[in-house]
């Protein structure tokens, strides 16, 4: 039996009941405790996901790193995270690869949110084969037909392990303490830094020979999976370009131009682009854009110094590119252009499929998700380029941790999987764009129209924008950061606090995180 009393206890098994939320109990193994307190030097973030946005990130996060304590208190609440509770969490989100990725804010739902589920899928090769793959991810990652060719040549069984955002994340960095892992695990680009902190928990590709395919990627997509000491870690996935879909009916029912080269020339900057989101909604009654949050992430994600300097160090509250976006995103929300729709919610899905809104900022791997999300809407979207330059959302890394049972097997999936060839195939399948540079060049690619977008030139498009960014230094307290941004643009938009007052409670809640 387990204490029901709050605080730490006892139970008769052997285990301790950990309480790092006020609202329930949590029982953790006493032999998990013992492995996490022999690792020194790792820095522990746990982030929790709300059910109400896959962008935004919502709910208690811990970023310790000071002391070993804190980094020991932040593992034992993800370890409650991803194991989870008999009671409802708060934490659980729906997901695809638009995970992406990153951003929330203070609306509570009004129903418990369910609990993170995951689903095991069995992919290629022979149902008897002796070896089985093992790989953990976050939705879908359009990579999986490939997986399937490999396995089926090389007579290998692949189970396939997919997790929401965070659970999965969580969960990976559990199963490290633990060296219960996966072959190969998927990490999103703004974990990166958080797991490059740890370098001796996963193998160093170079010793498989990934050293001589550095060439073959764009530099700082490279640089996601290079640890401090220099290890690679993983291996790139997609590039998350950035452009802007619109739907051109409604800009036609609203009297603006509908061709993609003209829409461009509305806006030569986002200023621009509110006073017509604003005018469009003057003449139509409906929202221009779906969420406040997506755009601070948008201009986050076009380049330039953020939240840390070149040299790591943080700067977020210093940044004068930080304040003109929180000032840009929050007037989108003062100036009412906004459906405040939380990403990847069942409100925003809804909305897209029924034209809630009239443009979606969109990385490249959101022609896939609007595709199979809203698939009646075929020939309606358009997509041309965004206010002032392009950009980068997202995109993740293959690792193999280093406890991993089949590295070698390991090693040639990923390789194979994410060659120039592969990762060009998938573009024109799936619009998850390469992060093999030769590919840029490809005429397969530069002269790829998608009858989706009214046979959009995605090809050309999105490989201006990823050419013409200046990448973005994530650090491992880029989440918390993010969290806290968007956690005040929700107040703004719901008229809660002015964008001023919203800048200053980002800051206050950095700072306790950061002291934590």
């Amino acid at each position: 039996m387990v204490s029901s009393a709050k605080g730490t206890g006892h139970c008769d098994d052997g285990c301790l009941i950990a309480v790092g939320d006020p609202y329930r109990e949590h029982v953790i193994s006493t032999k998990v405790l013992q492995a996490l307190a022999e690792m020194d030097d790792h820095n522990y973030y746990l982030t929790q996901r709300s059910a109400r946005s896959d962008i935004r990130l919502k709910g208690k996060k811990f970023m310790n790193k000071i002391t070993r304590l804190l980094a020991l208190l932040a593992a034992l609440m993800l370890i409650v995270a991803a194991c989870g509770s008999g009671a409802s969490d708060e934490d659980a989100s729906d997901d695809g690869e638009a995970a992406s990725p990153d951003v929330d804010g203070a609306e509570e739902a009004e129903e418990p949110a369910e609990e993170t589920t995951t689903t095991q899928v069995k992919t290629g090769g022979d149902a008897e084969s002796d070896t089985t793959l093992q790989i953990w991810t976050f939705g879908a990652t359009g990579l999986e037909p490939l997986m399937d060719e490999w396995a089926a040549e090389n007579g290998v069984s692949i189970e396939i392990k997919t997790s929401d955002f965070a659970a999965h994340h969580e969960g990976l960095l559990t199963a490290l303490v633990a060296s219960e892992v996966p072959d190969i695990a998927v990490i999103e680009v703004g974990f990166s830094s958080l797991f490059k902190t740890s370098p001796d928990q996963f193998i160093d590709l170079r010793d498989y020979g990934a050293g001589d395919l550095e060439s073959n990627y764009v530099d700082w997509r490279w640089e996601h999976g290079v640890s401090s000491d220099g290890s690679v870690i993983g291996l790139p996935t997609d590039v998350g370009g950035l452009a802007l879909a619109y739907r051109w009916d409604k800009f036609e029912a609203a009297g603006l131009p509908t061709d993609r080269d003209e829409v461009a020339g509305l806006w030569t900057s986002w200023e621009d682009f509110l006073d017509v989101g604003e005018k469009y909604v003057a003449d139509t009654g409906e929202p221009f854009i779906d969420d406040i949050g997506v755009l601070y992430s948008t201009l986050g994600a076009q380049g330039g110094e953020r939240y840390f300097g070149d040299d790591g160090s943080l700067i977020y509250d210093s940044s004068d590119k930080v304040k003109a976006d929180f000032d840009l995103a929050a007037e989108a929300g003062v100036r009412g252009i906004s459906a405040n729709l939380a990403g990847f919610s069942g409100e925003w899905n809804a909305a897209m499929a029924e034209g809630g809104y009239a443009v979606q900022l969109a990385p490249s791997w959101m022609m896939g998700y609007i595709q199979s999300n809203a698939p009646d809407t075929s020939g309606l979207w358009d997509i041309t380029t965004l206010p002032e330059s392009g950009g980068n959302w997202g995109g993740s890394q293959l690792a193999i941790p280093a406890a991993a049972p089949n590295p070698e097997l390991a090693y040639d999936l990923i390789s194979t999987i994410l060659s120039p060839e592969n990762q060009l195939k998938v573009f024109i399948e799936n619009g998850n764009f390469p992060s093999t540079v030769d590919s840029y060049s490809d005429d397969a690619l530069l002269s790829f129209e998608n009858p989706f977008f009214n046979d959009a030139p995605v090809g050309q498009i999105y490989a201006d924008a990823v050419l013409n960014l200046d990448p973005v230094f994530e650090g491992v307290e880029e989440r918390a950061i993010a969290e806290a941004f968007g956690n005040a643009l929700d107040r703004v938009e719901v008229g809660e606090l002015s964008p001023e007052e919203g800048f200053q409670a980002a800051l206050d809640e950095i700072q306790l995180e950061l002291d934590r």
